[in-house]
């Protein structure tokens, strides 16, 4: 039988979008302002998202903010602990349980490791996008596998919660890129990941060598593909998958289902079944997915994780 790992309940996370925001390079796929459509908050921004998220949400056990788009370790220290303190009031007066941040690999070192650690962030999440140091020399991210590893590495040591952000499908990438990538997760072993098939974004450079014709994008298909193998290679070292693909919005390219993490799901379902695997067991969330496979392989059976 194989077990599926879900994400353990989720807290409700309260983004703080801060695009570009501290970074230093522009990666070749990469267009923040686009996606999120907003420029850098204020503190008062913030407050205000903070509190019109807690005055409409259902109560959850645990509630986050999370600093969101740019590198937020890369932001100049002033700017930097203004955000950090602005969350800490909310965090002291019991509004919400803890703070989380996303950041580049290269921008984490023991000093900022530290000042996380002191102002009740538990998670942070890195944009590693691939282990592939090929691939990664191609998205001009600017960083090393290495990188990531040591990271991942100071993260742990200091007791937060480490979760990566890939992507799969970026022009140039090849199956063995990928292999890369999943093999990682062994070393790496992540509190969780996050997977992003390949989006060519507006006024990207990316986009435009697509447009231009210098470089070609693989069909939707086989980018899927890739994910499904990202994701069961997660979820055989347990790892959870909390989400695939990018959050709608006016200014992203539809070109993948709108139900992808269903999609992605029952197509790792159906690959196992191929393989011969008969017997799943799921979380209750991913019955639908299961049903999805089952139309194709109706002899497969599955137990219900509650």
């Amino acid at each position: 039988m194989f077990k599926f790992v879900a994400a353990t309940q989720k807290p409700l996370i309260i983004p703080v979008f801060i695009p570009h925001l501290g970074c230093k390079k522009r990666c070749a796929f990469c267009n923040q302002r686009d996606v999120t459509g907003v420029t850098e908050p204020t503190l008062e921004d913030v407050e205000n998202a903070v509190n019109s998220y807690l005055s409409w949400s259902k109560p959850r056990e645990r509630t986050e903010i999370s600093f969101y788009g740019g590198t937020f370790t890369a932001l100049s220290s002033d700017k930097m602990m203004n955000y950090i303190k602005k969350g800490v009031e909310f965090v002291e007066n019991g509004s919400v349980n803890a703070l989380r941040c996303s950041t580049r690999p290269d921008e984490i070192d023991e000093e900022r490791v530290e000042i996380l650690k002191n102002n009740y962030f538990e998670t942070v999440e890195l944009g590693v996008q691939s282990m592939s140091e090929k691939l990664l020399e191609k998205m001009k991210r600017g960083h090393s596998a290495e990188c990531v590893e040591k990271a991942v590495k100071l993260l742990k040591k200091a007791g937060i919660s480490v979760g990566l952000q890939f992507m799969t499908g970026f022009p140039y990438e090849t199956d063995e890129d990928v292999e890369i990538s999943c093999n990682s997760l062994k070393l790496l072993k992540p509190d969780f990941i996050r997977i992003y098939p390949f989006v060519p974004l507006k006024n990207t450079p990316v986009e435009r060598e697509i447009s231009s014709g210098t470089v070609f994008m693989e069909s939707v298909e086989t980018i899927l593909e890739r994910t499904v193998t990202l994701f069961l290679a997660a979820m055989k070292l347990e790892i959870p998958v909390i989400r695939v693909g990018l959050p709608q919005s006016s200014d992203v390219p539809e070109i993948y289902p709108a139900n992808l993490f269903q999609v992605v799901v029952a197509k790792a379902i159906s690959r196992l079944a191929k393989e011969g695997e008969t017997e799943f067991c799921i979380p209750d969330n991913f019955e639908t997915s299961f049903n999805m496979a089952k139309k194709e392989f109706p002899f497969i059976g599955r137990k219900i994780q509650k």
